[in-house]
């Protein structure tokens, strides 16, 4: 990096890099997927997040809006209670990342009215974004005490439609918000306090029944435009630039009697986003805030999705699932990741459903992320960090048919 006397020196760019876009995917990081849960709505959660070609409530929209015109007139309610252990290893001392907060609430809603009877419109509204405390002791590579929190929440308002008897699609409005709060650098001259941006993209679905019980599905999501944060602009990646990546994916679920299995392959295009595709402190080409900045050096992801869903009676139905994803970080980049921990890849999940009175029903999902640690390598300060990650995901939703 550039050491002229007009520019940071390589310990302050080095820090700022570290806590803009350390900071700023905080939260967010600590989904699933890099920024992404493992599955939109309760009932999607508990079957590994697979719903490409199986829409089951009002969430549906958030994963293939052609979905929400098989799930009829309802309106969902939930949340989801996660609790993480993340954290690092900068040389040989091991800093806990959730030492002050382990435990975050996202919420979500879904809502879906039939027009008529081939077609639908509906609102699908997620939330991402959780956040790092570590102990206001902490030092970590010249960094005091730092914690961050990152709030997103994601709408995309629908409209789906039946071509025939067999093939459906859709397409979505969405729209975002997220807010960051840093709090920490202050000590050493660099921003803290808050911000956010705002943005929009859409998103489009197929579903075919093929007969025999049968369905394919595919979706894609284009990339969500944010505008830019000017609290960050000297420290993110193109001026400030967050974005949320594009992704894709195709589904199949077979219905068999009173049992359902349901397979996803879903891409994330996390490295077309610079603050979080570019390279590490060590290798960056510029400046932070430059187009060439440092990033997390995130890979573009896969992930496979694979669930089955029982009808033990009219009204119980019982549900399992695995999500898996391709390697995120790069280990050559790991000092960024001190606040952006995403080593975890493997999840196993649990849900069930009741019917309570008529057209009310009570849905839970349990998902356990295995722990997982990434080693650096390379050169210090990315070669002397390791990155872990483990959650726990208890998700509740009322939904009323009506």
């Amino acid at each position: 990096m550039p050491t002229s006397s007009h520019r940071p020196s390589h310990r302050t760019t080095l820090v700022a890099t570290l806590i803009a876009s350390g900071c700023s995917l905080a939260g967010s990081a600590l989904a699933t997927q890099g920024t992404f849960p493992h599955g939109y709505g309760v009932k999607s959660e508990g079957m590994g997040g697979a719903g490409i070609a199986l829409a089951q409530d009002g969430l549906a929209g958030a994963t293939n809006p052609a979905g929400m015109v098989e799930v009829g007139n309802r309106l969902d309610l939930g949340a989801a209670f996660l609790k993480v252990d993340n954290g690092s290893r900068f040389g040989s001392t091991r800093f806990d990342g959730s030492a002050d907060k382990s435990l975050y609430v996202i919420p979500q809603l879904g809502a879906n009215r039939m027009l008529d009877d081939a077609s639908a419109i509906g609102l699908s509204v997620v939330g991402n974004g959780v956040g790092t405390a570590y102990r206001h002791s902490d030092d970590i590579g010249g960094l005091r005490g730092p914690r961050s929190e990152l709030k997103q929440m994601v709408a995309t308002a629908s409209y789906a439609r039946k071509l025939d008897e067999a093939n459906a699609i859709g397409a979505g409005l969405v729209l975002a918000r997220q807010v960051l709060t840093i709090h920490g650098p202050g000590g050493l001259g660099l921003p803290e306090g808050r911000d956010e941006s705002y943005g929009a993209g859409v998103r489009l679905g197929w579903t075919g029944h093929l007969g025999f019980g049968l369905s394919l599905g595919a979706a894609y999501a284009s990339r969500i435009r944010m505008s830019r944060m000017d609290e960050f602009r000297g420290l993110l990646a193109e001026h400030g630039d967050l974005d949320v990546p594009a992704n894709y994916g195709a589904g199949i679920a077979w219905r068999i009697g009173a049992t359902t299995l349901a397979v996803d392959y879903l891409r994330i295009e996390w490295s077309d986003v610079r603050s979080l595709g570019n390279p590490g402190v060590t290798s960056a080409d510029g400046p932070p805030g430059s187009r060439e900045g440092p990033g997390f050096g995130w890979r573009d992801q896969s992930v496979w999705r694979v669930g089955i869903a029982h009808a033990v009676t009219d009204a119980l139905t019982l549900r399992a699932g695995y999500n898996h994803g391709t390697k995120l970080l790069d280990p050559r980049d790991g000092f960024l990741g001190v606040l952006a921990p995403s080593a975890n890849r493997r999840h196993a999940t649990l849900g069930a459903s009741y019917a309570l009175a008529k057209g009310t029903e009570l849905s839970v999902a349990y998902a356990r992320s295995f722990k997982e640690t990434v080693h650096g390598q390379g050169p210090a300060p990315d070669g002397i960090t390791d990155l872990y990650m483990g959650q726990h995901w208890l998700s509740v939703a009322y939904g009323v048919r009506f």
